[in-house]
Protein backbone atom coordinates (compact mmCIF):
# COMPACT_ATOMS: atom_id res chain seq x y z
CA UNK A 1 0.00 0.00 0.00
CA UNK A 2 1.36 3.76 -0.90
CA UNK A 3 0.15 6.38 0.36
CA UNK A 4 0.34 9.80 -1.41
CA UNK A 5 -0.68 13.38 0.25
CA UNK A 6 0.27 13.01 4.17
CA UNK A 7 -0.83 9.90 6.48
CA UNK A 8 -4.11 12.10 8.43
CA UNK A 9 -7.83 10.26 7.84
CA UNK A 10 -10.06 12.07 6.35
CA UNK A 11 -13.68 12.57 7.24
CA UNK A 12 -15.14 10.21 4.06
CA UNK A 13 -13.22 8.33 1.49
CA UNK A 14 -13.81 7.51 -2.35
CA UNK A 15 -13.31 3.88 -2.81
CA UNK A 16 -11.99 2.70 -6.71
CA UNK A 17 -11.11 -0.35 -8.44
CA UNK A 18 -9.39 0.23 -11.96
CA UNK A 19 -6.98 -1.50 -13.70
CA UNK A 20 -4.29 -0.24 -16.31
CA UNK A 21 -7.11 -0.34 -18.93
CA UNK A 22 -8.44 3.11 -17.02
CA UNK A 23 -5.59 4.72 -16.81
CA UNK A 24 -6.71 7.79 -18.79
CA UNK A 25 -10.30 7.53 -17.16
CA UNK A 26 -8.92 7.48 -13.25
CA UNK A 27 -6.98 10.36 -14.45
CA UNK A 28 -9.57 12.39 -15.59
CA UNK A 29 -11.49 11.35 -12.54
CA UNK A 30 -8.67 11.91 -9.59
CA UNK A 31 -8.37 15.15 -11.56
CA UNK A 32 -12.40 16.19 -11.65
CA UNK A 33 -12.42 15.35 -7.54
CA UNK A 34 -9.63 18.06 -7.36
CA UNK A 35 -11.09 20.52 -9.58
CA UNK A 36 -14.50 20.65 -7.88
CA UNK A 37 -12.29 21.20 -4.45
CA UNK A 38 -12.35 17.74 -3.04
CA UNK A 39 -10.94 16.99 0.48
CA UNK A 40 -11.65 13.62 1.09
CA UNK A 41 -8.93 10.53 0.96
CA UNK A 42 -9.26 8.45 -2.36
CA UNK A 43 -8.32 4.62 -1.91
CA UNK A 44 -7.45 3.01 -5.11
CA UNK A 45 -7.61 -0.80 -5.84
CA UNK A 46 -5.17 -0.86 -8.68
CA UNK A 47 -3.97 -3.36 -10.85
CA UNK A 48 -1.31 -2.60 -12.64
CA UNK A 49 -1.49 1.19 -12.64
CA UNK A 50 1.66 2.73 -14.31
CA UNK A 51 4.01 5.01 -12.64
CA UNK A 52 3.63 7.50 -14.83
CA UNK A 53 -0.06 8.17 -13.05
CA UNK A 54 1.13 6.90 -9.81
CA UNK A 55 3.88 9.39 -9.04
CA UNK A 56 1.60 12.20 -9.68
CA UNK A 57 -0.49 11.26 -6.90
CA UNK A 58 1.35 13.87 -4.62
CA UNK A 59 0.17 16.56 -7.34
CA UNK A 60 -3.22 16.76 -6.04
CA UNK A 61 -5.06 18.51 -3.11
CA UNK A 62 -6.52 15.38 -1.24
CA UNK A 63 -5.01 11.93 -0.17
CA UNK A 64 -4.61 9.04 -2.28
CA UNK A 65 -4.01 5.70 -0.93
CA UNK A 66 -3.17 2.98 -3.55
CA UNK A 67 -3.32 -0.41 -3.01
CA UNK A 68 -1.47 -2.83 -5.61
CA UNK A 69 -3.07 -5.81 -5.94
CA UNK A 70 -0.96 -8.79 -6.86
CA UNK A 71 -1.23 -11.12 -9.60
CA UNK A 72 -1.50 -13.59 -6.61
CA UNK A 73 -4.77 -11.71 -5.23
CA UNK A 74 -6.19 -11.57 -8.61
CA UNK A 75 -5.86 -14.78 -9.16
CA UNK A 76 -7.57 -15.99 -5.64
CA UNK A 77 -10.46 -13.46 -6.68
CA UNK A 78 -10.97 -15.07 -10.39
CA UNK A 79 -9.92 -12.59 -12.64
CA UNK A 80 -9.31 -8.22 -12.51
CA UNK A 81 -12.82 -7.83 -13.52
CA UNK A 82 -13.90 -9.44 -10.45
CA UNK A 83 -11.65 -7.53 -8.39
CA UNK A 84 -12.60 -4.19 -9.68
CA UNK A 85 -16.33 -4.99 -10.18
CA UNK A 86 -16.68 -7.30 -7.11
CA UNK A 87 -14.45 -7.50 -4.27
CA UNK A 88 -14.69 -3.25 -4.19
CA UNK A 89 -17.69 -3.84 -1.86
CA UNK A 90 -15.51 -5.70 0.10
CA UNK A 91 -12.35 -3.17 0.16
CA UNK A 92 -15.51 -0.65 0.47
CA UNK A 93 -16.15 -2.77 3.67
CA UNK A 94 -12.64 -3.09 5.30
CA UNK A 95 -11.59 0.24 4.73
CA UNK A 96 -14.36 2.21 4.96
CA UNK A 97 -15.36 1.48 8.62
CA UNK A 98 -12.01 3.51 9.38
CA UNK A 99 -14.54 6.63 7.76
CA UNK A 100 -18.15 8.03 8.95
CA UNK A 101 -19.07 7.60 5.44
CA UNK A 102 -17.39 6.08 1.98
CA UNK A 103 -18.42 6.57 -1.89
CA UNK A 104 -18.04 3.68 -3.79
CA UNK A 105 -17.22 4.21 -7.53
CA UNK A 106 -16.56 3.23 -10.88
CA UNK A 107 -13.12 4.87 -12.50
CA UNK A 108 -14.59 5.94 -15.63
CA UNK A 109 -16.72 8.65 -13.71
CA UNK A 110 -16.28 12.63 -13.85
CA UNK A 111 -17.31 14.96 -10.94
CA UNK A 112 -18.68 18.84 -11.95
CA UNK A 113 -19.43 19.09 -8.41
CA UNK A 114 -18.75 18.48 -5.10
CA UNK A 115 -20.71 15.66 -3.46
CA UNK A 116 -20.01 16.21 0.10
CA UNK A 117 -23.63 16.96 1.26
CA UNK A 118 -24.36 13.31 0.38
CA UNK A 119 -21.36 11.92 2.73
CA UNK A 120 -22.94 13.82 5.17
CA UNK A 121 -26.34 12.21 4.37
CA UNK A 122 -25.05 8.98 4.59
CA UNK A 123 -23.33 9.61 7.55
CA UNK A 124 -26.04 11.34 9.82
CA UNK A 125 -29.05 9.17 8.59
CA UNK A 126 -27.44 5.55 8.17
CA UNK A 127 -28.98 6.16 4.31
CA UNK A 128 -27.92 4.07 1.58
CA UNK A 129 -27.93 6.81 -1.66
CA UNK A 130 -27.10 6.10 -5.14
CA UNK A 131 -28.75 6.70 -8.77
CA UNK A 132 -31.57 4.61 -9.87
CA UNK A 133 -31.68 2.25 -12.57
CA UNK A 134 -34.04 2.77 -15.69
CA UNK A 135 -35.22 -0.73 -15.51
CA UNK A 136 -35.34 -2.43 -11.86
CA UNK A 137 -34.51 -6.04 -11.49
CA UNK A 138 -36.74 -9.32 -10.31
CA UNK A 139 -34.77 -11.54 -8.68
CA UNK A 140 -35.87 -14.93 -10.52
CA UNK A 141 -32.36 -15.80 -12.42
CA UNK A 142 -30.69 -19.30 -10.77
CA UNK A 143 -27.23 -17.43 -11.13
CA UNK A 144 -28.82 -15.22 -7.94
CA UNK A 145 -28.98 -18.05 -5.81
CA UNK A 146 -26.88 -18.83 -2.89
CA UNK A 147 -26.06 -22.30 -2.40
CA UNK A 148 -28.88 -23.28 -4.23
CA UNK A 149 -31.17 -20.87 -2.25
CA UNK A 150 -32.90 -17.24 -2.37
CA UNK A 151 -31.64 -15.01 0.50
CA UNK A 152 -34.45 -13.04 -0.57
CA UNK A 153 -38.06 -14.29 -1.68
CA UNK A 154 -37.82 -15.42 -5.26
CA UNK A 155 -39.67 -13.13 -7.64
CA UNK A 156 -38.89 -9.95 -5.58
CA UNK A 157 -39.37 -6.61 -7.55
CA UNK A 158 -36.48 -4.39 -6.01
CA UNK A 159 -38.70 -1.29 -7.17
CA UNK A 160 -35.11 0.13 -4.56
CA UNK A 161 -32.74 -0.95 -7.43
CA UNK A 162 -29.36 1.28 -7.37
CA UNK A 163 -26.68 1.26 -10.07
CA UNK A 164 -23.31 0.69 -8.16
CA UNK A 165 -21.65 3.59 -8.44
CA UNK A 166 -21.95 6.09 -7.14
CA UNK A 167 -23.01 5.06 -3.88
CA UNK A 168 -22.87 7.03 -0.40
CA UNK A 169 -23.19 5.15 2.57
CA UNK A 170 -21.94 4.16 6.22
CA UNK A 171 -20.07 1.13 5.90
CA UNK A 172 -19.61 0.99 9.88
CA UNK A 173 -23.45 0.43 9.48
CA UNK A 174 -23.52 -1.71 6.46
CA UNK A 175 -20.56 -3.48 6.37
CA UNK A 176 -21.98 -7.21 6.74
CA UNK A 177 -24.17 -6.33 3.62
CA UNK A 178 -20.80 -4.89 1.51
CA UNK A 179 -18.86 -7.98 2.51
CA UNK A 180 -21.36 -10.70 1.81
CA UNK A 181 -21.67 -9.80 -1.75
CA UNK A 182 -18.74 -10.66 -2.45
CA UNK A 183 -18.32 -13.57 -0.25
CA UNK A 184 -21.57 -15.45 -1.86
CA UNK A 185 -19.89 -15.17 -5.05
CA UNK A 186 -16.22 -16.07 -4.09
CA UNK A 187 -17.82 -19.09 -1.89
CA UNK A 188 -21.48 -19.44 -2.76
CA UNK A 189 -22.02 -20.13 -6.19
CA UNK A 190 -23.60 -16.87 -6.87
CA UNK A 191 -22.89 -15.74 -10.37
CA UNK A 192 -24.89 -13.32 -11.41
CA UNK A 193 -23.43 -9.47 -12.15
CA UNK A 194 -22.04 -7.66 -8.72
CA UNK A 195 -24.75 -4.95 -8.75
CA UNK A 196 -27.56 -7.99 -8.46
CA UNK A 197 -25.10 -8.94 -5.39
CA UNK A 198 -24.89 -5.75 -3.94
CA UNK A 199 -28.64 -5.25 -4.10
CA UNK A 200 -30.00 -8.05 -3.14
CA UNK A 201 -27.66 -7.98 -0.12
CA UNK A 202 -29.29 -4.65 0.67
CA UNK A 203 -32.23 -5.90 0.74
CA UNK A 204 -31.57 -8.97 2.95
CA UNK A 205 -30.28 -7.28 5.33
CA UNK A 206 -33.56 -4.35 5.97
CA UNK A 207 -32.39 -1.36 3.52
CA UNK A 208 -35.29 -1.22 2.00
CA UNK A 209 -36.26 1.63 3.80
CA UNK A 210 -33.06 3.08 4.16
CA UNK A 211 -32.35 3.61 0.50
CA UNK A 212 -32.56 6.56 -1.45
CA UNK A 213 -32.50 6.61 -5.32
CA UNK A 214 -30.80 9.46 -6.39
CA UNK A 215 -31.77 10.78 -10.21
CA UNK A 216 -29.43 9.49 -12.87
CA UNK A 217 -29.62 12.18 -15.28
CA UNK A 218 -27.65 14.29 -12.89
CA UNK A 219 -25.23 11.43 -11.35
CA UNK A 220 -24.56 8.91 -14.95
CA UNK A 221 -26.36 9.93 -17.59
CA UNK A 222 -26.73 6.21 -18.83
CA UNK A 223 -29.21 5.55 -21.69
CA UNK A 224 -27.95 8.49 -23.51
CA UNK A 225 -30.29 10.97 -21.21
CA UNK A 226 -27.61 13.51 -21.07
CA UNK A 227 -27.98 13.53 -25.12
CA UNK A 228 -31.90 13.87 -25.16
CA UNK A 229 -33.82 16.80 -25.57
CA UNK A 230 -35.36 18.49 -22.07
CA UNK A 231 -33.09 16.95 -20.19
CA UNK A 232 -29.60 17.33 -22.04
CA UNK A 233 -26.87 18.42 -20.42
CA UNK A 234 -26.60 22.73 -20.74
CA UNK A 235 -23.88 24.85 -19.23
CA UNK A 236 -24.68 28.02 -17.52
CA UNK A 237 -22.60 30.01 -16.09
CA UNK A 238 -19.77 27.91 -16.45
CA UNK A 239 -21.28 24.88 -14.36
CA UNK A 240 -23.24 21.62 -15.94
CA UNK A 241 -27.17 21.53 -15.89
CA UNK A 242 -29.95 19.24 -16.95
CA UNK A 243 -31.76 21.36 -19.29
CA UNK A 244 -34.68 20.76 -17.37
CA UNK A 245 -33.24 21.86 -13.99
CA UNK A 246 -31.23 20.08 -11.86
CA UNK A 247 -27.61 20.40 -11.18
CA UNK A 248 -25.65 17.62 -12.47
CA UNK A 249 -22.95 16.28 -10.21
CA UNK A 250 -20.94 13.79 -12.07
CA UNK A 251 -20.86 11.68 -15.57
CA UNK A 252 -19.88 8.40 -16.64
CA UNK A 253 -18.80 7.08 -19.29
CA UNK A 254 -15.71 6.01 -21.83
CA UNK A 255 -15.86 9.58 -22.99
CA UNK A 256 -12.20 9.45 -23.92
CA UNK A 257 -13.00 6.88 -26.88
CA UNK A 258 -14.37 8.32 -30.35
CA UNK A 259 -15.92 5.04 -31.57
CA UNK A 260 -18.01 5.04 -27.48
CA UNK A 261 -19.30 8.69 -28.30
CA UNK A 262 -20.26 8.14 -31.99
CA UNK A 263 -22.33 4.81 -30.69
CA UNK A 264 -24.04 7.13 -27.59
CA UNK A 265 -24.83 9.60 -30.25
CA UNK A 266 -26.30 6.50 -32.82
CA UNK A 267 -28.11 5.32 -29.95
CA UNK A 268 -29.70 8.64 -28.92
CA UNK A 269 -30.86 8.93 -32.97
CA UNK A 270 -32.29 5.18 -33.06
CA UNK A 271 -34.22 6.22 -29.67
CA UNK A 272 -35.32 9.34 -31.40
CA UNK A 273 -36.96 7.92 -34.31
CA UNK A 274 -38.53 5.02 -32.52
CA UNK A 275 -40.60 7.25 -29.96
CA UNK A 276 -41.11 10.31 -32.15
CA UNK A 277 -40.27 9.34 -35.83
CA UNK A 278 -38.09 12.98 -35.81
CA UNK A 279 -34.96 13.00 -35.49
CA UNK A 280 -32.86 15.68 -37.62
CA UNK A 281 -33.37 18.54 -34.72
CA UNK A 282 -32.35 16.24 -31.63
CA UNK A 283 -29.57 15.03 -33.29
CA UNK A 284 -27.80 18.59 -33.50
CA UNK A 285 -28.77 18.68 -30.23
CA UNK A 286 -27.22 15.74 -29.15
CA UNK A 287 -24.05 16.54 -30.94
CA UNK A 288 -24.28 19.97 -28.72
CA UNK A 289 -24.42 18.20 -25.91
CA UNK A 290 -21.74 15.32 -26.43
CA UNK A 291 -19.43 18.27 -27.47
CA UNK A 292 -19.74 19.58 -23.98
CA UNK A 293 -19.80 16.97 -22.39
CA UNK A 294 -16.48 15.70 -24.15
CA UNK A 295 -14.87 18.90 -23.67
CA UNK A 296 -15.61 18.84 -19.75
CA UNK A 297 -13.94 15.66 -19.76
CA UNK A 298 -10.86 16.84 -21.88
CA UNK A 299 -10.54 19.97 -19.21
CA UNK A 300 -10.38 17.44 -16.39
CA UNK A 301 -7.84 14.61 -18.01
CA UNK A 302 -5.29 17.55 -19.03
CA UNK A 303 -5.33 18.61 -14.94
CA UNK A 304 -2.90 18.85 -12.56
CA UNK A 305 -2.11 14.83 -13.08
CA UNK A 306 -0.53 14.86 -16.67
CA UNK A 307 -0.05 11.13 -18.47
CA UNK A 308 1.52 10.44 -22.44
CA UNK A 309 -0.32 10.25 -24.95
CA UNK A 310 -0.99 6.21 -25.16
CA UNK A 311 -3.73 3.60 -25.77
CA UNK A 312 -4.10 1.98 -22.29
CA UNK A 313 -6.59 0.04 -23.48
CA UNK A 314 -5.39 -1.42 -26.97
CA UNK A 315 -1.74 -1.18 -26.28
CA UNK A 316 -0.92 -2.49 -29.50
CA UNK A 317 -3.03 0.15 -31.42
CA UNK A 318 -1.97 3.96 -32.28
CA UNK A 319 -3.74 6.64 -29.88
CA UNK A 320 -5.33 7.82 -32.38
CA UNK A 321 -7.12 4.48 -33.66
CA UNK A 322 -9.25 4.50 -30.34
CA UNK A 323 -8.71 8.08 -28.74
CA UNK A 324 -9.90 9.92 -31.72
CA UNK A 325 -8.95 14.06 -30.97
CA UNK A 326 -8.30 13.68 -27.45
CA UNK A 327 -4.22 14.17 -28.06
CA UNK A 328 -4.69 16.96 -30.44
Amino acid sequence: MMIHGGHMLSKYAYIVGACSKYTVELCALLNSLDHVGNKQNFHLIGIDIPESLTSQFDKLGYKVIHHAISKEEVEESRGISEVTCRKRYWYAGHYGVAYRAICILDADLIFTRNPIQFFNIAEKTGYILGPCKEQNKVYDDPHQEVDGKWIIEKGTYNDKDLCNSPVFIDARVWYESLMKSWDIFLKHGYKAPDMDAMNMCFLEAGAYDKIVKLAGLQWLGTNEQMLKPYIRVVERRGKLFNECGPEIFSFHGHYAHKKWRENQIQNRHNCAEGYLKASANSDSMAKGAMDLLYKTFKDMFFGKIKIEPFNYRHPEMEPEADYGDLWD
